[in-house]
């Protein structure tokens, strides 16, 4: 057969993402709060987006069929990943098909979507040649307006707290690994666990379960409110640990603190990041080959390169204006940012607890609202964790309308919940989301202890 190629774009600038978006969202002080890519520019105009990998020549293609139809898709958007960094981007052609070229060896995974089709990656394939019929089948639509999804539980025991393998304690974020286990921030056990899949027993991967800053083997090591983490394509994690006051890495089994000394304060950045002080950091994704994070309190968006703390938005008074300009301006204002992720061009998208907005930063560093608090009939409260698909469509769990959101191409659609409560259909306080592999949502459930598939 001849492959018809449109619209194929390897990126210029590597985006390492999280499959979940790479984000938390997390309790407040009393673990109950109800308040209301690369190329990125930074504030001393140094070039953010680190380098892309060296391409050795070799094509990968396969194609998109609908299971549902039994054809082809044209025009479906497809990913390439290898890790979690996004090594390509291209559109199907005529008879569903797509190349990407000029590929380097190595392991990579293809996720592909439509606007009615959710997301489906592919299993894990190593590549040291040409490599064809890498195929998808997309076999679940998205419910029509008004249908919401129904929920399976994954992982923890509704309404019972705990610390034991089938218990959690407020769950906030959650992301697939390259192990294809879905690991678990329990914000009020301390600790970073996991999942994998058909197995709802829960085991430990960092932390001992007590309150603390301790740094070392992950056995001993301890974290205080973990509330968002992110994948490296290197499988190492990044935490932000929410009243640590600090942002941990854990990386060959130990752990180790990247930036914060510990301390609450504010730091507009220009100095090492270890030696920052910080004020409830949260979210946390990579772009290129630096960890994005938003500091709620300080209400600012920042990253690390090379070691310096490097401030990308906002002035540290709370607001959300600045649309248009570069995001490092002083003129420009976040509110309360909390879940970040990286969209498929390497763009950076982020929620504003405060401002009930999702705002993006694009490659050229310029900032603008894309999710509006009123959009499309819905009123946003307290939009937390942040999720992109291959179509650049969101996802976000409302902690405070107890509901589950995609938007595509600006329209909204509620996916599950709006009452809260544990019954079928509901949802209290949800926070972590993640697209799975299998192509279901997941949802950390936070104040029901538990995970939930739809």
């Amino acid at each position: 057969a001849i492959l018809i190629i449109l619209s194929i774009t390897l990126l210029s600038v590597t985006a390492f993402s999280c499959k979940s978006g790479g984000s938390g969202g997390g309790s407040d002080e009393d673990g109950r709060d109800s308040g209301g890519g690369g190329g990125i520019v930074d504030g001393g105009g140094n070039d953010g987006g680190g380098s892309g990998p060296t391409f050795t020549g070799y094509t990968i293609m396969g194609r998109v069929r609908s299971a549902l139809t039994g054809g082809n898709l044209a025009g479906a958007q497809v990913l390439l990943r290898q890790g979690s960094q996004i090594a390509g981007t291209a559109t199907t052609g005529s008879d569903g098909d797509y190349a990407f070229t000029g590929m380097e060896a190595g392991s990579y995974t293809v996720e592909a979507a439509t606007g009615n089709y959710r997301t489906m990656a592919t299993a894990a394939f190593t590549v040291s040649g040409n490599k064809s019929n890498i195929d998808i089948t997309l076999d679940r639509e998205w419910p029509a307006e008004g249908t919401l999804l129904e929920g399976t539980l994954v992982a923890g025991t509704t309404c019972v707290i705990g610390s034991s393998s089938n218990h959690l304690n407020n769950p906030s974020a959650i992301a697939f690994g390259p192990d294809g286990a879905l690991y678990i921030a329990d914000f009020d056990n301390n600790k970073i666990r996991k999942v994998t899949p058909g197995n709802p027993t829960i085991t430990d991967v960092a932390g001992i379960g007590e309150a603390g800053s301790a740094d070392g083997p992950v056995a001993k090591a301890s974290f205080y409110g973990p509330i968002g983490f992110c994948f490296t394509p290197s499988g190492d994690i990044y935490v932000a640990d929410f009243y640590g006051q600090r942002i941990r890495k854990i990386s060959g089994g130990e752990v180790t603190t990247v930036a914060g000394t510990g301390e609450m304060g504010d730091d507009s950045g220009g100095g090492a990041a270890t030696e920052a002080k910080l004020n409830r950091p949260f979210g946390i994704t990579f772009i290129g080959d630096e960890p994005y994070f938003s500091i709620r309190e300080s209400n600012r968006i920042q990253r690390i390169t090379n070691g310096i703390l490097v401030n990308i938005a906002g002035n540290g008074t709370p607001g959300s204006t600045g649309d248009g300009m570069p995001a490092p301006a002083p003129q420009v204002t976040v509110n309360k940012p909390a879940g970040l992720a990286a969209g498929p061009d390497g763009s950076l998208f982020f929620t504003e607890l405060g401002g009930n907005k999702i705002r993006r930063i694009d490659t050229g560093g310029n900032i603008s609202t894309v999710v509006e608090p009123t959009t499309g009939g819905i009123t946003l409260n307290n939009p937390r964790n942040l999720a992109v698909d291959a179509t650049g469509a969101l996802y976000f769990p409302e902690y405070g309308n107890n509901r589950v959101v995609r938007v595509q191409s600006g329209t909204p659609t509620v996916l599950a919940g709006g009452t809260r409560g544990s019954a079928d259909g509901q949802l209290n306080r949800p926070q972590g989301i993640a697209l799975g592999p299998d192509g279901y949502l997941y949802i950390a459930d936070t104040e029901n202890h538990r995970i939930m598939r739809y």
